[in-house]
């Protein structure tokens, strides 16, 4: 018995399910695997630029409710397709990394001295209420496999992204082009695939128009962020002075 869906789970999804919306090689389910690809790439790329600058390379709040997502996603969230379960796994795995990250080097980054002043206690609580939050937005509202809420965490992730840029300049510490690259090429993969997986494991949803909604602000905001790091000047080649400085 799934905590979540107590009367389908495990012997069946509900009445209105398409169950071919879990074949790992329909067309769309082979874009998501490329786009989870490209996930797996751009944590990599944004976890080697904040070794290298000592900077935290995803927004804080973005950490916090990224983590509290793939937790659920990992352990709570009911998934019969393996590969996608083992996807979960990889992201939390690497978010862990992210997270040591966060925790070792994004308090000095933070410009508001109340949360800098507070750090631990502030990423705390965020972790606390996305994962509170998420639970029970997909405990009430029809969002099987938790595709819908990663989407507005990815929004908020692609504008804090945009923020944090324009906080770090000029010098840039923890802004990772690959990473920016490949954040919104691996989003681009998932919304094409969860707009054909979300129609067919959801038919209570009236209609695709909010995931539309949140797809292409996602889209656009991630281009943003391309335009901007790359028009910037070369990211991993600041002077000495520079590469030493405290916020």
């Amino acid at each position: 018995m799934h905590p979540l869906y107590p009367h389908s789970w495990p012997t069946g999804w509900g009445p209105g399910i398409d169950p071919h919306a879990f074949d790992i090689w329909a067309w769309f389910n082979v874009v998501g695997m490329a786009g989870c690809i490209c996930w797996v790439v751009a944590y990599v790329a944004m976890i080697r630029t904040a070794q290298r600058d000592h900077a935290n390379a995803l927004p804080m709040i973005a950490i916090a409710l990224n983590f509290s997502w793939e937790l659920l996603a990992s352990f709570v969230f009911p998934n019969p397709v393996a590969l996608w379960h083992a996807f979960d796994r990889i992201w939390l795995l690497v978010d862990v990394v992210i997270v040591v990250q966060l925790l070792r080097w994004g308090r000095p980054w933070q410009r508001i001295p109340e949360i800098r002043a507070h750090f631990y206690p502030v990423v705390a609580v965020v972790f606390t209420l996305g994962l509170v939050g998420q639970y029970t937005f997909v405990a009430d509202y029809p969002d099987r496999l938790g595709l819908v809420i990663a989407f507005l965490i990815n929004l908020v992730m692609s504008v804090m992204f945009v923020i944090m840029y324009l906080d770090r300049r000029p010098q840039l510490r923890g802004i990772s082009r690959a990473g920016a690259w490949f954040k919104m090429l691996g989003t681009l993969g998932t919304s094409i695939e969860c707009h054909w997986v979300v129609r067919m494991i959801d038919p209570e949803l009236g209609g695709l128009g909010f995931l539309t909604f949140l797809c292409v602000s996602i889209f656009a905001f991630d281009c943003l962020y391309i335009w901007l790091v790359m028009r910037g000047p070369a990211l991993g080649r600041l002077d000495s002075t520079a590469a030493s400085a405290v916020p």
